[in-house]
Formats: structure tokens, C-alpha cells, sequence
């Protein structure tokens, strides 16, 4: 009765031991993550201030009724929440033109949606 009292016991130590470990673990690589995201805000102020400084931050504010915060080109009037409200929809884009691009392989998505919005629904559906 004593030995499977003293293997009972063992077992649960070791189980015991098994899971202060496991914890121990988790609580290493927690901290790790936290360090590591602790460095990463401290690169992105650094980042942030540094921006400032250079007086970019300035030139934005300054144009304000033109460009948004990240460098876009701000939407003015009704339809502004939509993709296709551009202002210079007045432009025509040559659909073939459009498709080749530079040749190569690579050609803008802007200039090909311009192109077959200027399509008429007869012409896309052929297309």
C-alpha cells in the first residue's frame, strides 16, 4: 500500500513540475512579446517625431483641403464615398493602351478601371 501511495505521489509531482514549467514558458515568451511590441512603439514615436521634424507634417497640414493625412488625394462632393467619383473621369483612356502598359507585363488597374468605365454595357458585355 505505501509503494502505490509513493508512485501516486510521484506521479503528481512530476505532473506538478510539468506544468510549472509549462508556465514558466508561456510567461518567458509573454514577456518576450511584450519587449519585442515595447521596442516596436518605441521605433514607431521615434519614427513619428522624427516626421515631425522634418517639417513633411507641416507641408500636410498646410493643404489640408487638398490631401488627406497619408498622402491621398481627398474626395470632394456627393458621390465621394464611391470608387468610381474621380475628377478626372473627363480623361479618356485608350482600352488597349491601358492593357499593354509598358509592355512587360505591368500596366496601372487606375488607368484599365478609367478604361472600361468609359465603355459603354453593350461594350463591356462584348468585352
Amino acid at each position: 500500500m505505501d509503494k502505490s501511495l509513493n508512485d501516486v505521489l510521484n506521479l503528481h509531482t512530476r505532473k506538478i513540475l510539468h506544468y510549472k514549467r509549462l508556465l514558466e514558458r508561456a510567461q518567458a515568451s509573454t514577456a518576450a512579446q511584450l519587449h519585442a511590441l515595447q521596442a516596436e512603439v518605441r521605433v514607431l514615436r521615434e519614427r513619428e517625431r522624427k516626421y515631425d521634424q522634418d517639417g513633411t507634417g507641416v507641408i500636410m497640414a498646410m493643404e489640408g483641403d487638398r490631401y488627406c493625412v497619408c498622402g491621398g488625394k481627398k474626395r470632394k462632393g456627393y458621390w465621394s464615398g464611391y470608387r468610381g467619383d474621380d475628377d478626372d473621369d473627363d480623361v479618356d483612356v485608350d482600352l488597349m493602351k491601358a492593357l499593354k502598359g509598358d509592355g512587360e507585363g505591368g500596366f496601372s488597374e487606375t488607368e484599365v478601371r478609367k478604361a472600361m468605365r468609359s465603355l459603354n454595357r453593350e461594350e463591356r458585355m462584348r468585352l
